[in-house]
């Protein structure tokens, strides 16, 4: 049901926008960044809303490493949203009728960020992230994982 709904909003949010671009995943840079071929060229993807660990960070091997085997080479949608942020286009990325972000929660390989995380259907990302927790996997099993942006605050 939770999946249900979460796919409702998303289809509503894409609605909203102007325009949605597809391209093929060419390189992983971490958890919560892609690299992609589209029509227009070359494009570095943030994903929108979810914060994965750096790669200096426990976990944020395995994180990088989940998104190379779920979309390494693989044709994603790619849904801008917002700005462009250190040169990278901030986005919604499906592959396929699996939203990328949703993956990395309920694998337990990203936070929702709260401050970037400001879409109606965050609320129901955060549930995923909680049963991630709930079910101890990814970084979760972990008993005092430290978020992203607590690791970068300290200058790691």
């Amino acid at each position: 049901m939770l999946r249900r709904i979460v796919l409702f909003l998303y289809f509503l949010f894409l609605a909203s926008h102007a325009y949605a671009m597809q391209g093929q995943v060419v390189g992983i840079t971490d958890g919560d960044t892609i690299k992609v071929i589209t029509k227009n060229g070359f494009e570095k993807i943030r994903l929108y809303g979810v914060d994965s660990p750096e790669k200096s960070q426990a976990y944020g091997i395995s994180a990088k490493d989940f998104m190379t085997v779920v979309l390494k080479n693989k044709v994603v949608e790619i849904s801008p949203v917002g700005s462009v942020s250190y040169d990278r286009v901030v986005a919604v990325v499906m592959y396929g009728t699996q939203c990328v972000q949703e993956q990395l929660l309920l694998s337990g390989y990203a936070w929702v960020d709260p401050k970037y995380c400001t879409k109606s259907f965050c609320t129901a990302w955060k549930s995923l992230q909680g049963i991630a927790m709930q079910n101890k996997v990814g970084l979760w099993r972990d008993p005092m994982p430290v978020q992203p942006w607590e690791w970068r605050k300290q200058g790691r």
